[in-house]
């Protein structure tokens, strides 16, 4: 099974430092189930470690959710807090080295798409025609939209027929929340059946470990701090991102890619592109959230921001690839 590990880079200069700083610290603690300084980028085998012996609470990813720390948890101990921090530190420094000589487009959208649905075809139709483009997609790592569009990539080389099969399988198992383990069970075995999936990345968070991490992605950066997560995910999506329907947390990410752009924090402004849901092609206006949207990017003067000009809308997914920067 390939799930698209990659060598480790070298050490770099300041982990035997770090790793004799977390050695006195943690002499009279219990072992993590995670590595503070990690080197490298994780994978769906990774994280689903123990999930064949009892399901997703048997599983590595499980472990680790629960030494996060959570809205309504108690606070974890200061020790571990600056686990955390370091384990975070380390994933965005091998996430900085995946990036090199890739073209990074998002995909954005509910973490609540059910399997079968229009919308989660179109979301995999999508993930396909990126990928086609020469494109690494990358997604928030959740289930949804996000789980769909990572399938789309990863079997953009696949045979039509085959990835209707799959998408049938899958969708016998319709939600996470009516049952989890069958849920992440079907996704595991068709990603199984990937034996040579493109590449993709997800940056998922333990913030929401609740929810499984989608395994069609080869590479998988999850941080413990959403803030950090949320804020890079959208900052290191530079050729682009597709926006699908999805709830408060998409319309989060729409702002904050629109204050990203309109303040250039991150560089020049890169595409926005609204994809109209196909089973309901008026959603964007009938949220207010384009009207919203297009809004912020006029300063008091009603004068275009920066960023302004790079605000698509489209309803056929083969219409995206020609909206993206190629060149960044």
């Amino acid at each position: 099974m390939t799930t698209g590990s990659t060598p480790p880079p070298p050490a770099p200069a300041w982990r035997p430092e770090i790793d004799g700083v977390l050695e006195r610290l943690l002499a009279d603690h219990e072992p993590w189930p995670f590595e503070a300084t990690p080197d490298r980028l994780y994978t769906r085998d990774d994280l689903y470690a123990g999930f064949g012996e009892g399901g997703l609470q048997a599983s590595a990813d499980w472990a680790i959710y629960l030494r996060a720390e959570v809205s309504g948890r108690p606070p974890v101990p200061p020790t571990l807090a600056l686990g955390h921090r370091l384990h975070d530190h380390g994933i965005t420094i091998a996430l900085d080295g995946f990036r090199a000589g890739r073209q990074l487009v998002g995909v954005m959208g509910g973490h609540a798409l059910r399997r079968g649905s229009p919308g989660y075809h179109q979301a995999v139709a999508l993930g396909r025609v990126v990928a086609d483009a020469g494109f690494c997609l990358t997604t928030g790592g959740g289930p949804g939209a996000m789980e769909a569009a990572n399938l789309g990539a990863a079997a953009s080389r696949v045979d039509d027929a085959t990835l209707a099969g799959w998408l049938e399988r899958l969708a016998a198992s319709p939600g996470f929340y009516d049952d989890a383990d069958g849920f992440a069970a079907a996704a595991l075995a068709v990603a199984d059946e990937l034996t040579e999936p493109v590449e993709s990345l997800a940056v998922p968070t333990w913030f929401y470990g609740h929810e499984p991490t989608n395994p069609f992605a080869t590479h998988i950066a999850k941080y413990f701090a959403n803030s950090v997560r949320e804020d890079g995910l959208l900052a290191i999506c530079t050729s682009g991102i597709v926006f699908t329907k999805g709830g408060p947390g998409t319309a989060q990410e729409l702002f904050q890619d629109a204050a990203q752009n309109a303040y250039r924090t991150v560089g020049p402004a890169s595409p926005m592109i609204l994809l109209d849901p196909p089973d309901d092609p008026t959603w964007w206006e009938r949220t207010g959230l384009e009207t919203a949207l297009r809004a912020v990017f006029l300063d008091g003067d009603g004068n275009p921001r920066p960023g302004a000009d790079r605000v698509h809308r489209v309803a056929d997914v083969a219409d995206v690839p020609a909206l993206l920067d190629a060149d960044r």
